[in-house]
């Protein structure tokens, strides 16, 4: 029973072993095909006229549909989004309520700089005042890497570890709608760089690629491995 152990060992670790490159290299390939997707709605969504934001809400996926509206900001109280890269800088996006007539949302002014390495929280300076926005609708993704949902905002500008719509609607005494407005016009004060898919599909494909590669190889070198000790045992 040892010996056929022995024997049959080496050969479930290069099974294991190529089953799971083989599999990671199927899921890569799946992802292409999900961005490839995204990237014809997104294509397509944009391709007409902006919407009202009462209209977009009303489709069936209002991601990626761009927007213009009318909206009342509540500058006091905004948000400073933690750990956002900008061509290799550590800053922050910089969020507020806006009261609309679909309700209250949250919107994404921009990235700023953080102004130091101490994790010194900038002061912001946002207007109150009824104005037009204009932009996209979007979902932010959860972090999962943050297990901390329950935001206390004792004072503003507060910072925030991930746009978490129960416990900052909570937080701010207001009802969120789940979505955010990617804020597109031009403002020197902000850096606006929306990007609604961050790696393209043929990345995913090169890693797929990988994947399979890596696959083959560890079959051919387990293979031999494995035949060379059986003729060096025999």
């Amino acid at each position: 029973m040892s010996q056929r152990f022995q024997f049959l060992f080496p050969w479930l670790v290069t099974a294991v072993s190529v089953a799971a490159m083989c599999g990671l290299g199927f899921w890569q390939l799946e992802r292409m095909v999900e961005k490839q997707q995204r990237l014809a709605s997104i294509a397509q969504k944009q391709s007409n006229e902006s919407l009202s934001l009462t209209d977009a809400l009303m489709e069936e996926d209002p991601r990626d549909i761009a927007i213009s509206f009318v909206g009342t900001p509540d500058g006091e109280r905004a948000l400073l989004l933690d750990n956002q890269i900008h061509e290799q800088k550590v800053g922050f996006d910089v969020f507020a309520p806006v009261l609309t007539n679909a309700g209250w949302i949250l919107v994404n002014y921009g990235w700023i700089p953080a102004p130091d390495l101490t994790r010194t929280i900038p002061q912001v300076n946002l207007s109150s005042a009824t104005r037009q926005f204009d932009g996209i609708v979007t979902v932010p993704g959860d972090n999962p890497l943050v297990t901390e949902t329950n935001v206390s905002l004792p004072s503003f500008p507060a910072l925030v570890q991930q746009i978490a719509f129960k416990s900052l609607s909570e937080s701010l005494n207001v009802a969120l709608l789940p979505y955010v407005v990617e804020l597109t016009s031009k403002d020197p004060a902000f850096v606006r760089d929306y990007k609604p898919v961050v790696m393209p599909p043929e990345k995913h494909l090169g890693y797929a690629m990988q994947w399979f590669g890596l696959a083959i190889a560890a079959a051919a070198i387990g293979g031999f491995a494995i035949s060379k000790k059986g003729r060096i045992h025999e």
